[in-house]
């Protein structure tokens, strides 16, 4: 018998703090819903959901977004960038243009280690161009 009362107990309590949760993510969430959760932002200015309308590339690196509001009586539309900004595990097909810098986690040293006691093998690329310049050279590509 106390046996179901301690699960009655905890599964009221369980209904409780689901309808606490819901409460509160109502209140947050102001505008109408957002199809694609991954490039929301909040509203500056009235901290409402806003999704992205259109974008365009600035470079390989760079994109501009423009954002709208979803909440109707803000309306707020603004753009943002997009930035990559450093490289967490390096490409296989990398772009010689392409400079980003290394993450301060990847060290730089045991790459170079790595890269010089590896043999090689042959391999094909499927979906990239191979390119066949030294990825640590400097300079521009002379081809």
């Amino acid at each position: 018998m106390q046996k179901a009362d301690a699960m009655m107990h905890t599964e009221a309590e369980h209904r409780a703090l689901m309808a606490t949760r819901t409460a509160r993510q109502q209140r947050r969430h102001i505008g109408r819903e957002v199809r694609n959760e991954g490039t929301r932002m909040a509203c500056p200015h009235c901290g409402a959901s806003s999704e992205i309308r259109t974008s365009r590339v600035l470079s390989k690196t760079m994109r501009e977004l423009i954002y709208a509001c979803t909440n109707a009586e803000c309306g707020h539309t603004f753009v943002a960038l997009t930035e990559i900004v450093r490289t967490l595990s390096p490409s296989a097909t990398p772009d010689p243009h392409v400079n980003l810098p290394l993450s301060s986690h990847v060290r730089r040293d045991m790459l170079r280690a790595v890269l010089d006691c590896a043999g090689d093998a042959p391999h094909e690329a499927a979906y990239t161009p191979p390119t066949d310049r030294d990825l640590f050279e400097g300079g521009a590509d002379t081809s």
